[in-house]
């Protein structure tokens, strides 16, 4: 099956604070969330040494908000489509600078 063809998710949801104008935005992208998935995932899994979510704004233009969430939503789901990997030089997550200069994790496609 392509990465274009697939649902991620059966029952795709955005997270709100509760407030209605957060229930807005969320009910306003719920029909989005597979397609920004896939389009984060595939962006991604095309990455050898995977991407920052700096990256992953830059490379399909996407706000932090959304492609943040969409990151936490892949690294989250059962099984994982997403995963962080340890640097053996510091034993922590490996990071990169993002474009402010500060480090961000990096992220892989699931093996």
């Amino acid at each position: 099956m392509q990465d274009d063809q697939f649902t991620l998710f059966n029952y795709p949801t955005a997270p709100h604070n509760g407030t209605d104008t957060s229930r807005e935005a969320a009910a306003s992208i719920v029909d989005q969330v597979n397609g920004l998935c896939r389009d984060v995932l595939c962006v991604i899994r095309k990455a050898q040494n995977g991407l920052t979510c700096d990256e992953v704004e830059e490379l399909l233009g996407m706000k932090h908000q959304t492609a943040s969430a969409r990151i936490r939503d892949l690294t989250s789901c059962q099984p994982a489509l997403l995963e962080q990997r340890i640097d053996s030089k510091t034993g922590k997550h490996m990071r990169r600078l993002t474009r402010s200069g500060r480090t961000a994790r990096v992220y892989f496609a699931s093996s």
